[in-house]
This record gives C-alpha cells, sequence and structure tokens, in this order.
C-alpha cells in the first residue's frame, strides 16, 4: 500500500496537479528519464472513465468524486453480465413449464434457442481471444481468456446492430493487462480505484468508452444483391472513409508519395482497416511499444476522437516514403502490412536533426485544414524529439503531432528529412535490453577491454551496473569479417559454450543501402562490387541468426519453432543472392532483364528478415538471461 501511495504522490508531482500537464507528459517523459506510474489510472482519466478535471484537486474530493464513478461503472458492468450470461440451470429448477424449458426445443421464446445462438457467438470470440497476442504469457492464462470472453460477449450482445467484429479482443487485450498489472488489494483512496476485484469491471469501462470512438471502423455494409451492388453505399462505410482520409491528408503532405500510391493501384484500405481497427497494436512487435502510443493517443484524444490517429499513420508512409517510391506493387504492400522498425539514432546524429518548430501555423497557408485544437488541449513539446532519451515510438507520436498543427508539405519533407538522416546514420535492428534484465556479457567478444579507469583488462557480469549504457557498437562489414576471421576470432564475436552469453543484443549498424545508392553504384560499379554493397545488410541478418542459433544451442531445452524460422531467414537471404547474381550477370552480360525484382528491392526484403530475426533475438536473449540467474 505504501508504494502505491508513492507511485500515486510521484504522479501528482511530475504533473504538476495539472490534467494538461499529465496528457504532455506522455509525449515526453522518458526525454527527461521519468517513468510514468498508474498507467490504467492515467487511461481511465484520458477516457473520462473517472472526470479528469478534478485531478489535481484535494484528494479527499477526488476520492469522493471518482470512486463515486467508478462504483457507477463498475455496478453497470455487474449488472450487463447478470443480464445476458446466464446460468439456464438455475432457471430450469424453478421452471414448471418443461415443453419450454427443452433444451432441443425449436421455440424462439425458449431460452435454450437463445443459449445455442450464444454458444455460437461465445465460440467465435474464444477463437480470437485464444490467439491474442501469441509471444505473450500473459494471454495464455486460462483465467485472462475467460475474463475477455465474458467482456467481449457482454459488448457484443449489448450492440446487437455491431455484435462482436474481429479485432476487438486486440484493443481489449492491452487494456485488460494495464488494469491487472496496477491492481491491488482494497484499502484507502487510491487503492479503491485499483481494487483487484474489480479487475474486470474496469477494463471493461476503459473498453467501452474506447470503443465509443472506433465502433464506427468496425461497421460492415449491409448485405445486397449483385444487381444493387454497383448502387451501394459499401465504398462510404466509415472505415473506407476514413482510409480514404488517410490518403487525402497523405496527398496535401506529400503528393507524390500519394500520387505514387494510386497510380500503382494501391488502395489506403489494404493497411489502413488495420491500422485503424487495431490502433497499430500489429505493427510493432513490442506490446510495450504499443502502450507507450497507446499512452499518447489517449492523452491527446478530445471530445471523443483520437486525433492523432490519422497523422500517425501518415507519418509512417512518409517514415517509409524512400522504399514506397522505388518499390513495385509487391514490394510497396508487403511494405505497408510489414513495416520496418522505426530507427534508433545515435545521440550525435540527434543533435543535427532539423528540430520541429513550436509556432503555431497559419489557417491560409495550410495545404489541408488544420485541426481545431481546444485551448484544454496539452502543449506539446517538439523539442523532445532530439532527446537521446525520447523513444522511436514517441517521436513517431510527436512527427504526427507536428503534422496535425502544420499540415504542409514543408512540415512532412522535414519529417522526410529526419527518417532518411537517422537510417543514413545507423540501423539499429534490436532495441536496448530491457533495465530489469540482469547485466550479462559477451566474454568472447573482446579478449581484453578497457574499463572506464583506462586499465585493460576482463570484464565481467558483476563489474556492468544494469544501468551502464550499450558501449563499443561494432561495424559489421566485409573488411570487419575477414579481420576477425584472420584473428582466429568466431565470425560473429559469439561462443557456443553454454557459459557465454551475450552482454546486450547486437547493435548492428552501417545503414543498407538505399535504392538510389544501387541505381548510382549500377552505372559506376562493377557487379562484384555492387554485390559488396548489399554485404552489410546480409551480415547484419547473418550475424544475428547466428547469435540466436549460438544462444538457442546453449538453453537446456531449444526451441525447434525458432530454429526453423531462423533457418527460413537464412534460406530467403540466400534466395536474394541468387536474384541478384542473376540480375547482374544478365546486366553485364547484355541479356534481356530477367522477371526478377527491380534493383534496390533487395533491401526491402533484408528489412523484413531483419525484422523477423530482431523479434526472435529478443525472446531468445530473454530467455538466456534467466538461465543465468
Amino acid at each position: 500500500m505504501a508504494e502505491l501511495r508513492k507511485k500515486w504522490e510521484d504522479l501528482k508531482r511530475v504533473s504538476l496537479l495539472s490534467a494538461a500537464h499529465l496528457r504532455a507528459l506522455t509525449f515526453t517523459a522518458s526525454s527527461r528519464g521519468t517513468k510514468l506510474p498508474l498507467l490504467s489510472l492515467r487511461w481511465r482519466l484520458f477516457l473520462d472513465v473517472l472526470p479528469i478535471e478534478h485531478f489535481g484537486q484535494d484528494d479527499s474530493e477526488c476520492q469522493q468524486v471518482w470512486t463515486l464513478a467508478a462504483d457507477r461503472e463498475r455496478q453497470n458492468y455487474a449488472a450487463l453480465k447478470a443480464q445476458y450470461i446466464v446460468d439456464l440451470s438455475a432457471q430450469a429448477r424453478n421452471e414448471t413449464d418443461w415443453k419450454r424449458m427443452n433444451p432441443l426445443s425449436l421455440d424462439e421464446d425458449s431460452p435454450w434457442h437463445q443459449y445455442h445462438k450464444d454458444q455460437e457467438l461465445r465460440t467465435t470470440i474464444l477463437q480470437d481471444v485464444t490467439r491474442t497476442f501469441p509471444d505473450e504469457p500473459y494471454f495464455r492464462q486460462p483465467r485472462v481468456q475467460r475474463l475477455m470472453a465474458d467482456m467481449l460477449f457482454v459488448y457484443a450482445k449489448m450492440h446487437s446492430n455491431l455484435q462482436y467484429r474481429q479485432g476487438m479482443h486486440e484493443l481489449l487485450a492491452p487494456l485488460l493487462m494495464a488494469v491487472d498489472r496496477d491492481a491491488v488489494e482494497t484499502g484507502e483512496f487510491p487503492a479503491v480505484l485499483l481494487d483487484r476485484k474489480f479487475v474486470e469491471h474496469d477494463a471493461f469501462a476503459l473498453f467501452e468508452r474506447l470503443m465509443r470512438m472506433c465502433m464506427a471502423w468496425y461497421q460492415t455494409p449491409p448485405i445486397v444483391s449483385p444487381s444493387k451492388a454497383r448502387h451501394s453505399s459499401a465504398a462510404h462505410t466509415p472505415i473506407i472513409a476514413q482510409c480514404q482520409m488517410l490518403l487525402d491528408k497523405l496527398m496535401a503532405v506529400d503528393p507524390e508519395l500519394a500520387t505514387h500510391l494510386q497510380e500503382m493501384d494501391i488502395e489506403p484500405q489494404l493497411f489502413g482497416i488495420r491500422w485503424y481497427r487495431l490502433l497499430f497494436s500489429r505493427e510493432f512487435t513490442r506490446l510495450r511499444d504499443v502502450f507507450a502510443l497507446w499512452d499518447m493517443v489517449l492523452a491527446d484524444s478530445a471530445a471523443g476522437t483520437l486525433r492523432l490517429v490519422d497523422w500517425i499513420g501518415v507519418v509512417l508512409l512518409v517514415a517509409n516514403r524512400r522504399l514506397l517510391l522505388h518499390g513495385d506493387y509487391e514490394d510497396n504492400l508487403t511494405t505497408l502490412l510489414h513495416l520496418p522498425p522505426l530507427p534508433r539514432p545515435a545521440a550525435e546524429t540527434l543533435e543535427q536533426t532539423p528540430a520541429l518548430p513550436n509556432t503555431p501555423l497559419s489557417p491560409k497557408s495550410a495545404t489541408f485544414p488544420a485541426l481545431d485544437i481546444p485551448v484544454s488541449a496539452p502543449k506539446i513539446p517538439f523539442a523532445a524529439l532530439t532527446q537521446p532519451g525520447t523513444l522511436p515510438i514517441q517521436r513517431l507520436a510527436l512527427q504526427a503531432a507536428h503534422l496535425r498543427g502544420r499540415p504542409t508539405k514543408e512540415a512532412a519533407l522535414l519529417v522526410a528529412r529526419q527518417y532518411e538522416m537517422w537510417e543514413e546514420e545507423t540501423w539499429d535492428v534490436i532495441d536496448d535490453v530491457d533495465t530489469s534484465m540482469h547485466a550479462i556479457y559477451d566474454e568472447s567478444s573482446e579478449s581484453a577491454a578497457s574499463n572506464d579507469s583506462g586499465v585493460p583488462g576482463p570484464t565481467s557480469a558483476a563489474s556492468v551496473p544494469i544501468s551502464a549504457p550499450v558501449h563499443g557498437r561494432k561495424m559489421y562489414t566485409s573488411s570487419t569479417l575477414q579481420q576477425r576471421r584472420a584473428n582466429g576470432s568466431t565470425m560473429y564475436g559469439m561462443s557456443t559454450s553454454p557459459q557465454s552469453l551475450p552482454s546486450s543484443p547486437p547493435r548492428m549498424t552501417g545503414a543498407p543501402p538505399s535504392s538510389e545508392h544501387l541505381v548510382r553504384v549500377a552505372s559506376v560499379l562493377s557487379p562484384g562490387e555492387t554485390l559488396l554493397s548489399l554485404g552489410s545488410a546480409t551480415a547484419q541478418a547473418t550475424g544475428i541468426a547466428a547469435q540466436c542459433l549460438d544462444m538457442l544451442a546453449a538453453q537446456p531445452h531449444g526451441d525447434k519453432q525458432k530454429a526453423e524460422t531462423i533457418a527460413s531467414c537464412l534460406h530467403a537471404v540466400s534466395r536474394i543472392w541468387q536474384d541478384e547474381v542473376v540480375r547482374l550477370s544478365d546486366q553485364q552480360s547484355g541479356a534481356v532483364a530477367s522477371k526478377r525484382r527491380p534493383q534496390g528491392m533487395a533491401e526491402s526484403e533484408l528489412r523484413r528478415i531483419l525484422r523477423q530475426l530482431d523479434s526472435i533475438y529478443v525472446d531468445v536473449s530473454n530467455n538466456a538471461a534467466l538461465n543465468a540467474l
């Protein structure tokens, strides 16, 4: 209880007792080294489950107002659950009309008739619930799956016209997890708001509020006959209109990219439906990134609208404009459905990154109507974009907020330049190890390392603090590999000894060659030199794969599925090289160009492979760290 009280006092202190400042902090807290506590409580404030205007007032007043609001929501859900989840066996014991209570009755007035229909609905819901975030152990718990199934069933019964739609379970999942993690045993304020007995009730209140803003995106057009299909309103359903709005906004700030997508017949709903309905939860490999993004999206919401969502989509398109402008239909669609990881530039590059101006934009100078921002909206400090502590997902949201306030071509060009600079400087495939993990190290990477005092000597796990920054980022180029091979080292600095574990995810640097670069070197360099320009990205992929396999071999039971996935990635790398060799051989001999991928598309495929290996490495290294304890 004392820990909860401390979190509550810390939240009030860092927010300066201001609701607007609390909203703005979600964009910048990590850049200041601050971790905002009580995520689920903040979300209940942002979604108006608890009246946010009382935040910062005296605790006695907050307790009175918020406890009353929480009790009302909990009682409402308890009543709905009692209404829709019925125990027919209890009814049967008190029923005198056995014909009506016959389980085989086809009478529509029979409770059993409705029961069988409800079971079909529950079966559909459970199929999705059991597949929710398959890599997250929390959602494999029977208790969690039961809670999710009950909440989604009650919501479907509440909205008989909409019912349950696939994707709703992925909106509910982060909300339930946040509430469950913050839950405590009942006690005094604020513990009464986080009572463990009401996790289901509080999560449902959040889900119901969020669905008020997302409900239109789940509506489907009515089924019409083929003769009327041409005149139907299917093309004007809310989600299709929302996806078209996304393209319109992109057209306003980046007409070249928007026109290119239109000319390739890539309709925005092909990727936009998933973006909107799941609030980008499928676009990022880590659930913590989803929490961080939702925290900013919900903090920025106002008047029942998720104001930032459209512009997050625009920034994701602008961030990948280089790939999209030089890709064909298949490659671009794959890029949009499997977005590359967000770059993590070094501090030196962030210092040189052009800043986002804070000055307001005149409505007359915008190429797209800027959204009216209420006076109570958070004042977002865009200077946090260039702070080293800012998370990549927070930079994405800051850029989206910037484009929303300045929807101009110049603003989009600035965002595009930022991503180009970050990707050219470094391509960090793996995020930093979570600070909660114990420090581990790779004793084979260097035989002698220099400590902080400058005296050469071996490092040890005990000498590396958990919060220590990652040093000695290695450049994996062809010359580096040749040098390591000549020195007798293992090819990627990994020992296969079970006692040896990597100190941190491999900091693979050196950007993959851009499409423009490949086109340039193809006209100047020899085919062999052109292939060498692809070697850096390929070395990154094979290097991560080798380290994953080393760690899998060191684990007691290994993981056959992960090993097969790694083998598939390596096979794909081999196929890319085979295609490149054939294409360049045709180019050198003057033969007719083969129907293989256009030059420069190897980069796009390597990005997808690196994304897969990225996710595998995080899982395997986490397991290795736990086994080392």
